[in-house]
């Protein structure tokens, strides 16, 4: 066993060597660390605007630009999917649950009104904006007549709850106002009615049948979700448009995409820099001990204690390394939560007119971020460091513990 009243005096009386060792191997751990949780606060984000609303997938089609701007139009990122189509989603193995919607534009007296017929009783998708209800109620199931409206939009319109507001020449009464910046800006629209209202003026305009809709929200089982996005795109054909976490991944841009792919292995080139440095320092430093170790053996100290005395010096410096290491991560990580990120929403998720005034709106939603460290990640890095550094300060003092004293003595 070692002596640890040793190992203490070693490392407290010489703190510069104590405190290199320990450093250099913090800081590599700290930047590993630190990198991963960097890349784990974006993922979280990318998830965001499909976690606000309850869903894992939103399935659409694509369809070609309406001929004419008048009365109801589908966007052209907005098909008809039929009840078939959404029903085989439905059945797909590893779905658990879905939502369909009808967005349309309604294009009326020099006004156009962006539209979401939806199922209130259907808890993800739209059915999630109830909980930005700023004013009277939300939609109820069985309810036909009402509508329920974007705050900014109505406030703009002076329209209040109780008021008469036309959609493509029907007149619907207001019974609520909703704050749609809180649904992760996925479906946007001015205008909210019941789906079987939707689409009843949607038939009317000859732009689908009574029962299609042209978005379906997917909650998936989490081993699934990849699986189940590609049963989806094939049940839509060739014109589907998928939008999974992932498409908020690829559209928050190069810089998340550069650190979620190469950092982990910036991260590990990083940490094993920092270990060889420690091993560097630790090959060096036994290398100057070599008075010492003549000293022990000469009162009787036999090889294998003086290998053990100096491993043992050489893992209190690496698990004080640890330490720190992990505590500069969770200070990094500390300050990267104070911080947002904001997530580009696809158009198609929330189409506007390109002819309108600025062009297509650009929406987006900032998140704070949620940037976390990995136990396991902590304890695998942990690991290695500890093992890598003691296998070499075991061949070191191997080395060492093996030099006669005569011939320590004699080294100048």
């Amino acid at each position: 066993m070692p002596r640890f009243t040793l190992v203490w005096a070693e490392l407290t009386g010489r703190p510069i060597r104590t405190l290199t060792g320990a450093v250099s191997l913090a800081i590599g751990l700290a930047l590993f660390l630190s990198l991963q949780a960097y890349g784990s606060g974006y993922r979280q984000a990318a998830r965001a605007p499909l976690s606000e609303i309850g869903t894992d997938i939103v399935a659409q089609r694509e369809g070609d630009r309406p001929q004419a701007f008048e009365g109801a139009v589908f966007p052209h990122s907005a098909a008809v999917i039929t009840d078939d189509q959404a029903s085989s989603i439905a059945a797909t193995d590893g779905v658990e649950a879905t939502s369909r919607a009808l967005i349309f534009w309604s294009f009326q007296d020099d006004d156009l009104v962006v539209t979401l017929g939806m199922d209130p009783a259907e808890r993800i998708g739209p059915g999630r904006l109830s909980a930005g209800l700023r004013a009277g109620r939300f939609l109820q199931p069985q309810d036909s007549g009402v509508a329920v409206l974007d705050l900014s939009y109505a406030e703009q319109k002076q329209i209040k709850t109780g008021d008469t507001f036309t959609i493509a020449g029907q007149a619907f009464t207001v019974v609520g106002l909703v704050d749609t910046s809180r649904a992760g800006q996925i479906a946007n629209a001015n205008a909210y009615l019941p789906l079987a209202d939707a689409q009843k003026i949607t038939t009317s305009a000859g732009i689908s049948g009574p029962t299609d809709v042209n978005m379906v929200f997917v909650t998936a089982q989490p081993a699934s979700s990849e699986a189940v996005a590609r049963e989806v795109a094939a049940a839509l054909g060739k014109d589907s448009l998928i939008t999974t976490p992932q498409s908020f991944d690829d559209a928050l841009g190069s810089t998340f995409s550069l650190i979620d792919r190469f950092g982990l292995l910036v991260g590990i080139a990083a940490l094993l820099v920092a270990a060889a440095g420690l091993a560097r320092t630790v090959s060096a430093n036994l290398a100057e001990r070599r008075r010492d170790v003549a000293v022990m053996r000469a009162v009787g100290w036999p090889r294998r204690a003086v290998t053990t005395q100096l491993t043992a010096e050489t893992a209190a410096i690496t698990t004080l390394g640890l330490v720190l290491g992990v505590l500069g991560a969770v200070a990094v990580t500390w300050a990267l939560n104070t911080t947002t990120v904001t997530v580009p929403v696809p158009w198609e998720l929330s189409p506007t007119p390109h002819f309108l005034a600025g062009g297509a709106r650009q929406l987006s939603l900032t998140v704070p971020m949620n940037a976390s460290l990995d136990v396991f990640l902590i304890a695998a890095a942990a690991l290695a460091s500890l093992v890598a550094a003691t296998l070499v300060s075991i061949l070191a003092a191997r080395r060492a513990a093996g030099i006669k004293p005569m011939e320590a003595w004699r080294v100048q």
